[in-house]
């Protein structure tokens, strides 16, 4: 089932039946799981009747058939959600057990049953090809893939979000937003509500990049990032600003040093891009990174050229792998290296 199909489903008040929830985007999971109880429970004092939820591997599946076949209470319809079962690893009768479940719905017309899993708990393959157990359930269930959102399709949403609490954000911010906190819409949705209320608490209007990096959290990814642009900037005050930021709030340097080793190796990537002639849009089409992230990839590119980065990420991935097999380790040796490059 498509995404376009559920919402068609949800408008018209008709989800009845069985479902999946799987994929990797857990904040659309919950919202579309939270349309479906807000159809079967309208009225929250019913709620306790006409929403059962079964928690994890340790569930009576006969449980759960008796929750399908108890009929709701003074409504129509009865959501039953099973949250977080491991079915690639269930054994083989559990399969069959959840195979007859689905089957005896149909006797049950006012029931939904749905089965929200995480990205390991269920892998679903694609709707081209889908993974064997995707076949199996899809005969019974109506399986809804949420995949990661692209930049754009983030972009579109945070927008809306904003608009929708009365806050106008800058054209290129939604950029800037998904550039410093991540791709997880979860994430991203805790960080519009920061800003939202930042910007009425300060009477302003509209959100930019400058409240965006006063009051938004940054990923691990951005800060990273930062200190590899520090460090081409030969910004030596920024850079060691940005480590006693890291120890203050408490960041694992060899996820840091990994962090900066990846960063130093894409932007030797967009060095030899520049040499083979492509300006700042080819690599940005032909690497489809964030706009905020080439803006600044091709300025540190250029300062510090091929060789030299190539050197720096080199050296970044020798003591990478120091600090795994026994070596030096801690924010000690990321110091060192921007005295060394500096």
């Amino acid at each position: 089932m498509t995404l376009t199909d559920l919402k068609t489903k949800i408008k018209s008040s008709d989800i009845a039946g069985a479902y999946i929830f799987c994929g990797e985007e857990d904040y659309l999971k919950k919202h579309y799981l939270g349309e479906f109880a807000n159809i079967c429970c309208p009225d929250e004092a019913f709620a306790t009747f006409n929403h059962a939820v079964f928690n994890g591997d340790d569930v009576d599946i006969a449980d759960i058939s008796e929750a399908i076949k108890a009929p709701p209470f003074l409504g129509e319809l009865k959501l039953i959600e099973w949250r977080y079962p491991d079915l690639e690893h269930m054994r083989e009768g559990e399969k069959s057990a959840i195979e007859e479940l689905c089957a005896m719905l149909p006797d049950y017309p006012y029931a939904t049953f749905v089965i929200l899993t995480d990205a390991e708990g269920f892998i679903p393959g694609t709707v081209k090809k889908p993974s064997k157990l995707s076949a199996r359930l899809g005969k019974c269930f109506n399986i809804v893939i949420f995949d990661k959102c692209n930049d754009a399709q983030l972009a579109g949403w945070i927008k809306r979000h904003f608009e929708a609490d009365g806050v106008a954000i800058e054209p290129t911010a939604p950029a800037a937003l998904i550039f410093r906190s991540g791709h997880s819409m979860e994430v991203l949705n805790n960080e519009i509500l920061k800003l939202t209320a930042y910007a009425k608490a300060n009477g302003l209007t509209a959100i930019g990049k400058n409240e965006i990096d006063l009051v938004a959290s940054p990923t691990l990814e951005c800060d990273a990032f930062a200190l590899s642009t520090a460090i081409t900037d030969k910004d030596r005050d920024g850079a060691f600003r940005a480590i006693a930021d890291m120890k203050g709030r408490r960041m694992e340097p060899g996820a840091v040093l990994a962090m900066m080793a990846k960063s130093f190796g894409e932007l030797s990537t967009v060095s030899a891009l520049l040499d083979e002639g492509m300006n700042a849009k080819d690599i940005e089409e032909l690497l489809r990174w964030n706009p905020y992230k080439i803006k600044f990839s091709v300025n540190s590119a250029k300062k510090w050229g091929t060789a030299k980065l190539a050197d720096a990420t080199s050296r970044l991935r020798k003591l990478d792998g120091d600090s795994k097999s026994g070596g030096p380790s801690g924010f000690k040796i990321i110091e060192l290296f921007i005295c060394e490059f500096i």
